[in-house]
């Protein structure tokens, strides 16, 4: 059963993002290795992402995975739960639900989404991303899909709103390994920094959460 001060957090929160930022937010953190076109491409592939909150230790966390090494483009990186809708998915929704227990081992109901954010077009694997947003009992363990992903990493949300914990760096492009660009980032620690479409989808949270009065962190 979630407590008084759980259950007011959460909707103060879905009132919030009834009133999104936008791309204007999620440019601050923009990194792109491929410039944004001018239009979304009809052909864009759907995909959709979990940012998932919960209570540990009296602070609210949220998780991201570390993907497993690859050829892919993302492979690597940071990010939220979330993959490809499929031909079985009957929304975006029931995506990012399907994939958040498919690559975390967390099995949510739809009750427990809270809303969703901007979607974001990523040009250089050609997908449009849609992030929503879940409350969760604290994990106790995860159980990951190994062929994707590597290992979980838990952050605070008064990591992500402390501004010392921005930062740029330096990426080695994969297609072209002598190619170096510098990217806004958030840094998680000393070797571990979150860049790209992550980065830019947790920008427009960010300021979502910047406008809180103090339950939600």
């Amino acid at each position: 059963m979630l407590s008084v001060s759980i259950n007011a957090a959460v909707s103060q929160l879905n009132l919030l993002l009834k009133n999104l930022p936008g791309q204007s937010a999620q440019e601050r953190m923009a990194g792109r290795v491929v410039a944004l076109p001018s239009e979304i491409p009809s052909n864009a592939k759907l995909s959709a992402v979990m940012i998932l909150l919960f209570q540990k230790e009296f602070d609210w966390h949220f998780c991201l995975i570390k993907r497993a090494e690859s050829q892919g483009a993302h492979s690597g990186q940071f990010a939220f739960p979330g993959g490809s809708i499929d031909d079985l998915d009957t929304s975006l929704l029931h995506t990012a639900i399907r994939e958040t227990k498919e690559e975390i081992g967390i099995p949510l109901k739809e009750e427990q989404i809270i809303g969703s954010l901007t979607p974001l077009y990523i040009p250089v694997s050609n997908y449009l991303v849609h992030p929503f947003i879940a409350y969760c009992d604290a994990p106790e363990h995860y159980t990951l899909q190994i062929d994707e992903v590597a290992f979980v990493k838990e952050i605070k949300l008064s990591h992500l709103l402390n501004p010392i914990n921005k930062t740029k760096t330096n990426i080695t492009l994969k297609d072209a390994a002598a190619t170096q660009i510098q990217v806004p980032a958030y840094k998680i620690s000393e070797t571990e920094v979150i860049w790209g479409a992550t980065a830019m989808i947790l920008a427009e949270f960010e300021v979502i959460l910047s406008r809180t009065t103090g339950q939600i962190i």
